[in-house]
């Protein structure tokens, strides 16, 4: 019975780790090329574009598919921040691909 409870108890430590977002930024775009990251509505370049983010730009990456991350952000008329881990204030959100996040 206890080897269970303990279990259960890692594992929902775990489960509660792995919802967390985390702090990255947007870095590596080449200024001589499109200099700005794509944000889109889904994980993947068949989904529309929704936004632009630039070399700098803090995000809050909170989940991921494939080689694709879900990002929150800033909105223009205020700031997003992490609020026990997850995303709190005037916040964006898209997916963006993993490469100019990590």
């Amino acid at each position: 019975m206890k080897k269970h409870i303990f279990s259960l108890a890692f594992i929902t430590l775990i489960a509660s780790y792995a919802e967390a977002c985390y702090v990255s930024y947007v870095h590596g775009l080449n200024r001589y090329g499109d200099n700005f990251l794509a944000v889109r509505t889904g994980p993947s370049t068949r989904y529309r574009q929704i936004d632009s983010l630039y070399n700098g730009d803090r995000v809050f990456i909170c989940d991921y598919s494939r080689g694709w991350r879900l990002v929150y952000y800033s909105g223009y008329r205020g700031s997003c921040y992490l609020d026990r881990g997850r995303p709190y204030g005037d916040c964006h959100r898209g997916w963006v691909y993993w490469k100019y996040v990590e």
